[in-house]
């Protein structure tokens, strides 16, 4: 049994020079590169007297690969912010404001599943707050507590010039905060 290998000779000359596009294909290649990068380019901008000129240019290829949508490339609108928080009462009266979101840290794979945890009651506190309302009441027996009250604080509008006066997006006079669960806890 005998195996037989033959290469191929090199190509050289006329041979090579036929399986490489022609100047005239890459002449195009480029072109529609180009026209393409513009054309992406020229639909994320902002609107301005030359952009509107070069858009009715653009236009019917920029609709045709459907580049036109509002993708927010330069400042998108990002919603504002919200918070969970709640504040524990204890048998003294005294009322202890906690915010979870504090004490996570951003590296530890936990944090995922507590935001999780304190959205899904948000958005649903009939079918949560209850049982996070008990689980806070066994967190901090050692305060004996009487009542956890459950909080979401919804940022409002903050404007650069409140961050340039020195103001924070969570001072009370950007925040709108509304309670929506209580649980009685039982007594220690």
């Amino acid at each position: 049994m005998s195996i037989e290998v033959s290469a191929a000779p090199p190509q050289t000359g006329d041979a090579a020079a036929s399986q490489r596009f022609s100047p005239i294909a890459y002449a195009a290649l480029s072109l529609l590169l180009a026209w393409h990068t513009v054309a992406m380019v020229l639909a994320a901008l902002p609107e301005s007297r030359i952009s509107d000129a070069l858009r009715t240019v653009f236009s019917p290829y920029i609709t045709l690969l459907r580049l036109d949508n509002d993708w927010g490339f330069f400042a998108p609108n990002v919603g504002s912010g919200y918070q969970f928080r709640y504040i524990v009462k204890d048998a003294a009266g005294a009322e202890h404001t906690f915010t979870p979101a504090d004490t996570l840290s951003r590296f530890s794979p936990a944090s995922i599943w507590f935001r999780d945890r304190y959205r899904a009651v948000m958005a649903a506190p009939e079918t949560f707050a209850k049982a996070l309302g008990d689980s806070l009441c066994r967190q901090h027996a050692k305060l004996h507590p009487v009542s956890i009250t459950l909080i979401e604080i919804e940022q409002d509008d903050f404007w650069p010039e409140d961050k340039l006066a020195g103001k924070s997006p969570l001072d009370p006079e950007f925040i709108t905060t509304t309670p929506f669960g209580s649980t009685q806890c039982p007594a220690t």
